[in-house]
């Protein structure tokens, strides 16, 4: 008979324990995204060429209970390459303006006891894509193009975000992204692809 009542008062006591727990609510917060890597060129005319990309994004983010995550705002990208034309060297640089979508689900990865201090994430994201500036510079002069076009392009990301503070979260992790439509303006046309970059995330939860 006590052994029943031990076992009722334990019962019990767990639920009403569970009871009193808040339910997890959304959360929203804006992230700063500082991207590192590499992308190839595909232009109509011209050979295909690598360079490096520098970018960074700011989006405003809403986090579901269940880990999943929608984001979007704003990112500006830099791509630098070299090439030779007509025998002649030049530098050249891109000057991008982007507008993200992405879709993350984050899961624990040291669980609910140590307050999720840890965690991964992976995801998908579309985005549109515009050239704000071209500049192509060569030993003699300079040639400088602006607003040359829209497309869009598809992404995947995976990463580790740690909890520093309460509100404040530092994620490192990798993309990989590529236009699947081409720019085109005045006979030109061009996309990105194998846009692959080392991610750094800063993320504030209001």
């Amino acid at each position: 008979m006590k052994k029943t009542i031990f076992t009722l008062f334990i019962a019990l006591t767990t639920v009403a324990s569970k009871a009193q727990e808040e339910p997890k609510k959304p959360e929203i917060g804006f992230n700063l995204n500082a991207k590192i890597g590499y992308a190839k060129l595909i232009q109509n005319d011209m050979v295909n060429l690598n360079g490096t990309i520098n970018s960074g994004d700011m989006l405003f983010f809403y986090r579901l209970p269940s880990g999943t995550t929608f984001s979007t705002g704003v990112g500006l990208m830099d791509f630098n390459t070299n090439g030779v034309a007509g025998g002649e060297g030049y530098a050249l640089e891109h000057t991008y303006l982007r507008i993200p979508l992405y879709i993350n689900y984050s899961l624990s990865v040291l669980g609910e006891q140590l307050d999720n201090k840890l965690s991964t994430f992976g995801g998908i994201g579309v985005y549109a894509n515009t050239l704000l500036k071209e500049e192509i510079q060569t030993l003699d002069e300079t040639f400088k193009n602006k607003n040359q076009g829209w497309n869009s392009g598809l992404g995947f990301n995976l990463g580790v975000r740690f909890s520093v503070t309460k509100n404040l979260n530092f994620g490192i992790g990798f993309e990989s992204q590529s236009d699947f439509s081409k720019m085109k303006k005045e006979g030109v046309e061009r996309k990105l692809e194998t846009i692959n970059t080392a991610n750094f995330t800063f993320e504030y939860k209001f």
